[in-house]
Order: structure tokens, then C-alpha cells, then sequence
């Protein structure tokens, strides 16, 4: 497949930061900031056309193991200060991204990022056992986090004396020689906001190339593990509906690639749930209609994310549409049967199929049958394929998945909770969300699935 990467990483970026943005307060757009900055010292350095590339890609995505930082389990107590916590989050980013095209000439960027030049961060690496483009990366990285570009001032003078007072110890000569000699208060004033993304696209190649199928699966679940590392309410359910679409793939006759692309859309189905807050994603109680349109605006988020990465048109719009209803009655623009492809119609189905068989922290998972009975019940009432549900049954049934030496109900859960106290409410028959109290607001939406509350039953408590 012709792919775009310039956009996909781009993408996988803004994805990045707005997690990092979440959980570590951030300011949005910091993998492009850095971009730009190291981007501006490499070429004044003279790297090669291929290593400024992939050193560019590497700033883009240099936090992408955010979630290996965040890990206290991974914490090396061998090492000084906040280093000492970043050495998982260095080793497990560099990995990541090994597997993207065009990175290799700029391997070791990731690996290095967060090493001083005095040997005290995170591996433990003087500057002279660290390749210049992870210095340049470490000094932009650095730089950015200290003065928060982002908000615009000029700084220019401040961030000029802090290098200089740092250089021998957190920076080399070499890279802080660099930066005084290409960068300027222009630059960084230019950094406020999101001018960094139009500066981005002025300074970096656009390139698409030639990517195995194969080579995109493994691309995809970097997004992925991102998406389901943000809420421990769907830990794994990405890739479990990534893993059921390439069986259904496989069940229609697909060839290799197109069953490969149903994977990558599964796996990229909830990207958009990057974009919404934990605070609204697990609130537990009620949701105001504007957080309610929040989390139905996660599907737009996917198209927003996915849409421009030339290659993947028919991806984009299979992971995008996975709320559309036949009926009209889904998001986010309320398409009809005549609209809707056998993928992304397939897409609908497993979704919620997946949702029902995993656990979650607050439900065990639904059994295969009970499961199909009330995906037939929506099928029957014209929302969803009542053929691709029939498809689902074949390839999931106990039966068949002994056959296959799988377990459909092992797939995506989540460690077992104690059982939840029972009280009055209104339960989603699809997810097993637990709405407290007598009535169920008019408009409701489930936060979880995002399945209508005229489909959740009433339970009485004790």
C-alpha cells in the first residue's frame, strides 16, 4: 500500500499529545515544537536528508511509550532524580518505533532522548556515546518543557542564558553551540498556539511510500495501544476488535491485504476517544447533553485524526463510520443502509460484539449466546446487518472457536472485580453500564458504548 507516513506520524503525534496533554499537563502540540526545533539545529548540523527525516519523525513521536513512564513498576531507582523514571519509556519508545519505515536511519533518537551530557540520565550515557541528532532532540524536548513555548512571550533571552548555564552537565557544547547558532527569539516566538503545525509542514518532506500491509498492521497498533492505554475501562478493546475483523476478513474470502486493512481499521476504530477526557469517558454518574455529544463526537475524532493520510481512504472511513446505524439513527452523520459498505456495517457489529464479551471493571463479560440475542435484537429492529450478525455467530460460536483453538471471552479482559453492590437503576444491555436512580434522562447516551438509552432495562435494588 501507498501510504502517506508523513501524515500518519503526524497524526500518531497529535495523538500523542493530547494524552500527554491529559496526564502529564503538556501544552497541545508539544511533539511538533519539538519537531521544529530539533529539526532547525539538525540541518544547521548538516544531517543527511535521510537522518534529519527520520530524527523529525522521531521528536514527532518521542513520547509515544508515555504510558512506560507513567508505570511506576518500571521505575529504576539506580538512577538520579526524575531521570531515573524514564529510562522503560526511553527503551520501550525506541522499539516502538522501530517498526517504522524511514526511522532506521535515525535509529537510537528515542533510545537517547533523555540523556545528559554529564551521564546522568536516563541509560546512563556521557554525549560522547550518543548519536547527535537524541542530543538535539533532548536539548529541543528539554527546552520546550522548561519554557512552554506554547504560550507564546518572548523568551528567547531566558532560554538562551538556561542552555548556557546547563551546557557541560544536562547539555554538550557541540548540540548548545547549535542552538545559539539556529535558533532565534523569531523561532520561538513563532512556536505560540498551533503555528508550530504549518511551521512543521514548511520544514519537513511530505513522502509516501510503499508499506507492506504487514509493516501498517504493526504501524496501527502503536495507535492502538495508545487508545486503550488511556482508559482501563477498554484495556484491550481495540485489538480485540482489530483480532475479530481479520477472522471476518478471512471468513468472506478477503485476500491477505484486505484482510490486513480490516485489521487496521479495527485498530484504529476509537482513536477519537483520544480527544475526549477521562473525566467524561469514566464519569460515573450522569453526563450533561454536552458531554454526552463529547463522547459521541469520538467517531468525528477518528476522521479528524485519519483523514488527509493519503492510502487509507477506505480505512478512514471503515474505522470512522463504526457508529452508523442502518437506520439513521447512529453518528456521527446519521447514515442509512444505502451508505453504509459491507465493512463498515461489519465494523458496527463487532464493535458491539466485542463490548458485550469483554470484561469490564464494572461487568463480567456476556456469554456468546446471550451476546448474539441481543445483537439479533438490533438487527431485527433494522440497525444492524442481521446477515453479518448471522456471520458473527458462525465465526464466534463456542463451537467454532474450539475448532480454531481460540477463546472468544479470553480475548480484552480486564482483571476480575469484586461484584458491584446491587442497586435501583438502568442497565445497558450492551456494555453492562449502570445508570443510578428511578428515572433515565429522555436524551441518554450510554458512556461507555454510546448505545441510546431506550434500550437500557431497569434493575431493582436491594
Amino acid at each position: 500500500m501507498i501510504i502517506n507516513i508523513t501524515k500518519f506520524i503526524q497524526s500518531f503525534s497529535t495523538a500523542v499529545d493530547y494524552l500527554e496533554h491529559e496526564f502529564v499537563d503538556i501544552r497541545p502540540y508539544h511533539g511538533r515544537r519539538v519537531a521544529v526545533l530539533a529539526n532547525r539545529m539538525g540541518k544547521a548540523a548538516g544531517l543527511d536528508a535521510d537522518e534529519l527525516y527520520g530524527m523529525t519523525q522521531g521528536a514527532l513521536l518521542h513520547d509515544c511509550a508515555l504510558s512506560e513512564y507513567l508505570k511506576d513498576e518500571n521505575v529504576n531507582d539506580k538512577l538520579p532524580g526524575l531521570e531515573r523514571v524514564y529510562s522503560a519509556h526511553c527503551l520501550a519508545g525506541e522499539k516502538m518505533l522501530s517498526v517504522l519505515p524511514l526511522y532506521s536511519a535515525a535509529a537510537g533518537t528515542v533510545l537517547y532522548h533523555h540523556e545528559r551530557a554529564d551521564g546522568t540520565g536516563a541509560l546512563g550515557k556521557p554525549a560522547g556515546e550518543v548519536p547527535l541528532r537524541a542530543q538535539l532532540v533532548h536539548l529541543a524536548d528539554m527546552l520546550e518543557v522548561v519554557f512552554s513555548f506554547f504560550d507564546g512571550g518572548d523568551r528567547f533571552a531566558e532560554a538562551a542564558a538556561w542552555v548556557k548555564e546547563n551546557t557541560g552537565t544536562m547539555f554538550s557544547p557541540e548540540s548548545a553551540e547549535l542552538f545559539a547558532g539556529a535558533v532565534d527569539a523569531e523561532l520561538l516566538n513563532s512556536l505560540a498556539g498551533d503555528n508550530c503545525k504549518a511551521m512543521l509542514d514548511s520544514l519537513e518532506q511530505d513522502v509516501s511510500i510503499d508499506i507492506p500491509t504487514s509493516t501498517l498492521v504493526e504501524m496501527s497498533r502503536l495507535f492502538a495501544q495508545i487508545t486503550d492505554y488511556k482508559s482501563p475501562f477498554t484495556r484491550r478493546h481495540s485489538m480485540g476488535i482489530a483480532e475479530k475483523a481479520r477472522r471476518m476478513g478471512e471468513y468472506y474470502g478477503y485476500a491477505g491485504e484486505e484482510a490486513d486493512k480490516l485489521y487496521i481499521a479495527g485498530a484504529l476504530h476509537d482513536v477519537g476517544k483520544l480527544l475526549v477526557t477521562n473525566d467524561i469517558l469514566e464519569k460515573p454518574g450522569k453526563l450533561t447533553p454536552d458531554e454526552y455529544k463529547t463522547i459521541q463526537n469520538h467517531a468525528m475524532g477518528t476522521w479528524n485524526l485519519l483523514y488527509g493520510i493519503d492510502g487509507m481512504e477506505d480505512i478512514t472511513s471503515w474505522a470512522a463510520n463504526h457508529h452508523e446505524k442502518l437506520d439513521g439513527s447512529g453518528y456521527p452523520y446519521g447514515k442509512k443502509a444505502d451508505e453504509l459498505g459491507r465493512n463498515e456495517r461489519l465494523l458496527a457489529c463487532l464493535d458491539i460484539y466485542q463490548a458485550l464479551v469483554e470484561d469490564r471493571p464494572y461487568k463480567k463479560g456476556f456469554s456468546h449466546e446471550d451476546s448474539m440475542g441481543i445483537l439479533r435484537k438490533m438487527g431485527n429492529e433494522g440497525q444492524l446487518d442481521a446477515g453479518i450478525i448471522d456471520d458473527i455467530d458462525r465465526c464466534f460460536s463456542p463451537a467454532a472457536e474450539d475448532k480454531s483453538g481460540d477463546s472468544v471471552n479470553a480475548e480484552g479482559k480486564a482483571d476480575e472485580e469484586k461484584p458491584a453492590e446491587r442497586r435501583s437503576g438502568w442497565r445497558c444491555p450492551v456494555c453492562g453500564y449502570f445508570y443510578e436512580g428511578e428515572e433515565l434522562p429522555e436524551s441518554f447516551i450510554c458512556p461507555d458504548c454510546e448505545q441510546p438509552g431506550s434500550m437500557f432495562s431497569f434493575e431493582e435494588g436491594r
